[in-house]
């Protein structure tokens, strides 16, 4: 049984139920949650008559590509004005589309996010850090509207939910989780195929550059951090794309014992992305350091005019403060 939906989640679906016309925007560098939770919620929006149009500069990673309703997003800005703009898992402005100015677009702009932290000014809010993914809150947003779920639907917010999740392992897990998963499982039927597509059909160029990026790993003296780099040099020798780096942080961060783990990927001079993942320590305050944001456990950030080296040193020393804060609060 899912749960009576937040008052915020009844404020959001009576924005939708008032309008007609919509423009959603996921965060830069578009990932499996935002991507299915757009398509799943105007989907849901396509059963009530009303138009939904989706939004994000980046290219679809191939993995999604699969995903019914994954056409529908557009690397052009439609027109508009829109009777609202609903920002998926955008924090801050940082992570915002370049260009983007929501106010400027729609009468209504919606926050829409499971982050730690966020600061996105719009008109209504929905932020429920404590959730495993977006895809989980999107299913109370679309049974809100009163749209019954059907397959197309919950097979799209069921690959939100289950990459964001890290397919069930993070700690935002909940039982609630579990049942929101188990009640899109009742309309899918059988997912094995949706996880194969996920987890396990990965080209051989993938896994060359995963082996290219295992070689550089390396922990600190104390063993509580590892850290791996990724370079546009790796993906010449490999074939790969960097979008194929996508499931990375995801097949390094395995080294027992540690706590925080960081890929740097260094693909343009003078920019230096890196992803990090933690079991503890806060992440997303480090990333906050640089710009960035994200969950306590998952976060990003961009190191601007500097090296890889540079930014390798500027960031473990930022995680090394971080770790050695919360010991001495604790």
């Amino acid at each position: 049984m899912i749960p009576t939906p937040p008052p915020a989640c009844r404020e959001v679906a009576q924005v939708l139920r008032s309008g007609s016309r919509f423009l959603m925007l996921p965060h830069v560098h578009i990932d499996g949650d935002d991507l299915g939770s757009m398509v799943g919620l105007a989907a849901a929006l396509d059963r009530l008559g009303k138009e939904s149009f989706l939004y994000s500069p980046d290219e679809i990673p191939e993995v999604f590509r699969w995903l019914p309703g994954s056409e529908r997003i557009q690397n052009r800005m439609p027109l508009g004005p829109f009777d609202a703009v609903i920002l998926m898992e955008c924090p801050s402005e940082g992570r915002l589309p370049p260009g983007i100015r929501p106010r400027e677009l729609g009468r209504v702009v919606v926050n829409f996010d499971h982050h730690l932290g966020n600061t996105m000014s719009a008109d209504v809010h929905w932020v429920e850090p404590e959730r495993a993914a977006l895809g989980e809150m999107a299913v109370l947003l679309v049974e809100s509207l009163g749209v019954p779920l059907d397959r197309e639907i919950a097979t799209a917010l069921y690959v939100a939910l289950v990459t964001d999740s890290g397919n069930f392992q993070y700690r935002q897990v909940s039982a609630q989780t579990h049942r929101i998963a188990a009640r899109l499982v009742e309309q899918i039927g059988d997912v094995s195929e949706i996880c194969r597509r996920l987890f396990r059909d990965r080209p051989v160029a993938e896994l060359a550059l995963t082996g290219r990026v295992m070689q550089t790993l390396r922990t600190s003296a104390d063993g509580r951090v590892a850290w791996a780099d990724l370079d546009s040099e790796m993906l010449r020798a490999t074939g790969a794309r960097e979008e194929d780096a996508q499931n990375l942080v995801a097949d390094v961060n395995r080294v027992r014992g540690t706590e925080v783990f960081a890929l740097f990927k260094h693909m343009t001079p003078g920019k230096v992305r890196v992803s990090l993942r933690s079991t503890g320590p806060a992440v997303n305050q480090v990333a906050a350091l640089f710009g960035g944001g994200g969950h306590r456990l998952a976060a990003g950030l961009t190191v601007d005019g500097a090296g890889l080296e540079e930014a390798r040193h500027q960031v473990l020393e930022a995680l090394e403060r971080q770790m050695a804060q919360e010991a001495s609060d604790s």
